[in-house]
């Protein structure tokens, strides 16, 4: 007979990883990721730009991460974009809060960060084209 060892399931898990960004229209956007989520997350704001002084702008978000292996996340974001005075280069930050969780993350909830820089379009014909940018999660989410 074999023995098999069952394993229990972590207290917390890293959040780590990148994404790359692309938006889709003016209010969504998609992104590759890999890391401990390695598939593909999609996102889009729920509130207004509120302009907080200095081109810094703060409003919420959601996102939907999916894992190849079909477990993902829905989470309720706060992010803070830092907008440059030229170079259209913009500093994106968000932290995302767990809402609901299935497969491997069920269960599982808190909160974590990214942090990264976004292109932003100028321009007449700026909501045609598309914003690209890259992030780098940190962080953990635990039992509860």
């Amino acid at each position: 007979m074999v023995s098999q060892r069952h394993t229990e399931a972590p207290a917390c898990i890293s959040m780590g990883g990148t994404a790359n960004l692309f938006t889709l229209t003016e209010k969504s956007g998609i992104g590759a990721v890999t890391g401990t989520i390695d598939g593909a997350a999609y996102g889009e704001p729920t509130s207004d730009l509120n302009s907080i002084g200095n081109g810094t702008f703060e409003y919420t978000m959601y996102h939907v991460f999916l894992d190849k292996d079909g477990s993902w996340l829905r989470t309720q974001d706060r992010a803070v974009l830092y907008t440059p005075a030229e170079d259209g280069v913009s500093i994106l930050e968000v932290e995302y809060t767990v809402v609901k969780a299935t497969g491997r993350f069920a269960g599982y909830a808190g909160t974590f960060r990214s942090r990264g820089w976004v292109s932003v379009p100028k321009g007449e014909d700026a909501t045609e084209q598309h914003a690209v940018g890259v992030v780098r999660f940190e962080g953990e989410i635990c039992r509860q």
